[in-house]
């Protein structure tokens, strides 16, 4: 499973937002609350409701309701004061630009899919204490079996911990 760490997605998010504030909205947001590309493309002041997040997951999974974080949650509250559509771009064109800014902030490319941002969400948020039910609410997993593979190690988890258990 492909995941950013901690490190790597502050990086991206700091390079994405340097050039585009609206690249890193729909960055933050993929990753706050683990969507997908068109997912976070759709979004509009439609789905605000009283500080919350309201989307109706694709490819079957259940809608969810999600608290706005901070610091998107300034960020949105702005756009819904407006009619204008929150994201401008294609889903080519957001990869596009993830990949440009995952180069410069030394993030490998391999990484650089916005579906990786679902993915380190359910990732993130399984090393940081949510049980497997909680990762499946968050992503609206309508079968927990998808959650688990939120809790697989990662090439570069098992790599270090193989180099630890032989001593090398």
């Amino acid at each position: 499973m492909k995941a950013f760490s901690r490190e790597q997605l502050e990086a991206l998010l700091s390079v994405a937002r340097k050039h585009s504030e609206s690249d890193y909205l729909a960055l933050l947001l993929g990753f706050q609350h683990g969507l997908r590309v068109s997912e976070i493309l759709s979004l509009s002041r439609e789905n605000v409701v009283e500080g919350r997040l309201v989307v109706q997951r694709l490819k079957g999974s259940k809608k969810t309701t999600q608290k706005l974080m901070s610091p998107a949650r300034e960020l949105v509250e702005e756009l819904c004061k407006t009619d204008a559509r929150w994201f401008n771009i294609c889903r080519k064109t957001l990869w596009l630009h993830m990949k440009e800014y995952a180069e410069e902030a030394g993030v490998p490319l391999y990484l650089a899919h916005p579906h990786t941002l679902k993915h380190t969400c359910g990732r993130l948020g399984h090393k940081g204490g949510m049980t497997i039910p909680e990762v499946g609410a968050r992503l609206g997993h309508k079968n927990l079996g998808n959650s688990m593979i939120y809790m697989q190690a990662t090439e570069e988890e098992a790599e270090q911990a193989f180099a630890a258990a032989v001593g090398a």
